[in-house]
């Protein structure tokens, strides 16, 4: 009995099924462990799936807050209306929303796009300061657009001979430097200043690039002229046409920045990194939601 057991077919038969439990064994812990790891990758995949929705929803949120607030400064710049307090309360509202989802940005991440979201909060800010002053006087510039679209032929020869007066005043500014601009302006509002003493002493203080007496005289004779009750800029306000704030605002800028005629265009450029910044944010994000089209350009370039 003990031999027959001990036959070499026996041995080779235990081993064979031996062998074959063993494999089975292993075998199937291997399958656990793939099937484990398939499950994790797709976790994985589905976690990193929902991040993306995530950031997408915030993004998408802080773009459209954000162009609210851009379109508020525009619309508070270019288009300012009389009610000055109801402006300002509506910036601030948009604002304020802007920086409610830039907190939002902030949480979600990355680091790129919440400095650039970070950045087009600020420039925003930055040109609506910046322009406040320059509002007030496009607000003038579109009053005079309006009054000169009328039937009345009395208010149209006003407006146009303001028009006129402020070439003239722009003309003889643009022989000055800006400082010296600034000192004309002081000189004439003093009808009793000696001005070539004046003249002269500010001329040794800066020798280099001072204008001539005879371009200093011009304008400031003409800004003595403007002041006078019967010139345009007053005729225009004694009519009801303008405000003394409006013809004080015209009259600075037509001095002040003698090279642009229009107050618009010189807004307009102080908006634009406001603009770049909101485009630069959206590209940010772009590249952070669609990583596959960054290493595309990448390749491509």
């Amino acid at each position: 009995m003990r031999a027959a057991l001990a036959s070499p077919e026996a041995v080779a038969a235990v081993i064979t099924l031996v062998g074959a439990l063993l494999a089975a064994y292993w075998g199937g812990r291997a399958g656990g462990r793939g099937a484990v790891a398939a499950a994790q990758t797709q976790n994985r995949g589905m976690a990193d799936q929902g991040a993306i929705n995530a950031r997408r929803v915030v993004y998408a949120e802080f773009a459209r807050d954000a162009r609210a607030l851009a379109d508020g400064v525009h619309q508070y710049v270019m288009a300012a209306g009389p009610d000055v307090a109801a402006d300002s309360a509506a910036y601030t509202q948009v604002l304020d929303r802007a920086r409610w989802s830039y907190d939002v940005v902030s949480i979600e991440g990355p680091q790129s796009v919440r400095e650039a979201a970070k950045l087009f909060i600020d420039q925003a800010v930055a040109c609506r300061r910046s322009q406040s002053w320059h509002a007030s006087v496009v607000a003038a510039f579109n009053k005079l657009d309006t009054l000169m679209l009328t039937d009345d032929g009395n208010q149209v020869r006003v407006i146009l001979t303001v028009g006129q007066e402020m070439s003239r005043i722009r003309y003889a500014a643009r022989a000055l430097p800006q400082d010296w601009r600034s000192q004309a302006r002081s000189w004439a509002r003093n009808a009793s200043t000696d001005l070539r003493a004046r003249w002269q002493e500010e001329r040794d203080r800066s020798p280099d690039g001072a204008p001539t007496f005879e371009d200093v005289a011009a304008l400031v004779g003409l800004l003595r002229d403007h002041d006078d009750p019967a010139a345009p800029l007053n005729a225009a306000v004694q009519a009801g046409y303008l405000t003394s704030q409006d013809a004080s605002k015209i009259s600075t800028y037509a001095v002040t920045w003698a090279e642009e005629d229009d107050p618009r265009e010189r807004v307009s450029r102080g908006l634009l990194p406001m603009q770049d910044a909101l485009d630069a944010f959206v590209r940010k994000a772009n590249r952070v939601l669609h990583p596959e089209e960054s290493e595309e350009d990448s390749e491509g370039s």
